[in-house]
C-alpha cells in the first residue's frame, strides 16, 4: 500500500511541473534545434510554464510559443507549423 501511495504521490507532484525546472538548463536548451516537434521539445525541457498559438498572418499556418519560467531561467521557443524555428533563454549564474 504505501508503495501505491509513494506512487501516486510521486505523479501528482511531476504533474504540477515541480521537476520541469530541472531540465531547464542552457545544456539542454542546447539541444534544441531547427524543425523539433513540440513533443521532442518537451521531452527535453518538460511541459512549458505557458504556451499559446496564433495564425500566422499572410504566409498562413499556425505559430505555437512556449515559454518556460523558474527562479532561474527564462526561455521562450517558437514553433511554425509545429515545427520549431526559433530559441532563446536568459539563464541566472
Amino acid at each position: 500500500m504505501k508503495i501505491y501511495l509513494c506512487l501516486a504521490l510521486s505523479l501528482l507532484i511531476a504533474g504540477c511541473g515541480v521537476f520541469s525546472s530541472m531540465a531547464l538548463t542552457q545544456a539542454n536548451l542546447d539541444k534544441i534545434h531547427d524543425d523539433m516537434s513540440p513533443a521532442e521539445v518537451k521531452s527535453i525541457l518538460g511541459a512549458p510554464t505557458d504556451s499559446k498559438s496564433e495564425p500566422i498572418p499572410i504566409v498562413g499556418g499556425t505559430q505555437t510559443i512556449y515559454t518556460y519560467h523558474s527562479d532561474s531561467a527564462d526561455v521562450t521557443i517558437i514553433f511554425k507549423n509545429d515545427l520549431m524555428k526559433e530559441k532563446k533563454g536568459t539563464f541566472a549564474k
